[in-house]
């Protein structure tokens, strides 16, 4: 089987048009309680946080910072995108272009400690998120970044 190595699932991501009220809809109704504070992604013009489903897996909420923010199309959608950890961005983006999918920019995201991200279309048009992180060091940033309970 030809995989993607080193690749952990990581994330879900939601188009939300505000984060606190997506997070009230989806702490409140499935009891997730642990969420990060949120994150302004200058480079996408979106406010992102996340928030724990289980173990190593998340919800990532997003919500457009401004009105230059490319999430509007998503909003009426709103899950559209799965976000997998990578050891190395470079090796994973030339292992999905092998197979069809396009590459978009790769960006630092604080909503990853400014660790690099990029986003891809498979052929079939759905995005997949890869960002160059350990699932360790994320359990760390979690941690470290947790809003206060609800």
């Amino acid at each position: 089987m030809d995989t993607l190595l080193g690749a952990t699932p990581h994330h879900v991501g939601c188009a939300v048009e505000l984060l606190e009220d997506a997070y009230e809809t989806y702490g409140g109704a499935l009891g997730l309680r642990r969420r990060t504070r949120p994150f302004d992604v200058a480079g996408q013009n979106v406010r992102v946080c996340f928030v724990e489903l289980a173990g190593g897996f998340y919800l990532e909420l997003v919500a457009p910072l401004n009105e230059q923010a490319q999430l509007a199309s998503f909003l009426d959608a709103g899950f559209y995108h799965l976000c997998f950890l990578v050891d190395e961005l470079g090796a994973a983006r030339e292992h999905l272009k092998a197979r069809g999918f396009f590459p978009l920019d790769a960006f630092a995201s604080a909503a990853f400690g400014g660790n690099l991200c990029q986003f891809f279309l498979s052929p079939q048009g759905h995005m997949i998120e890869l960002a160059q992180m350990s699932p360790r060091d994320f359990g760390a940033f979690f941690g470290a970044n947790l809003a206060g309970e609800a």
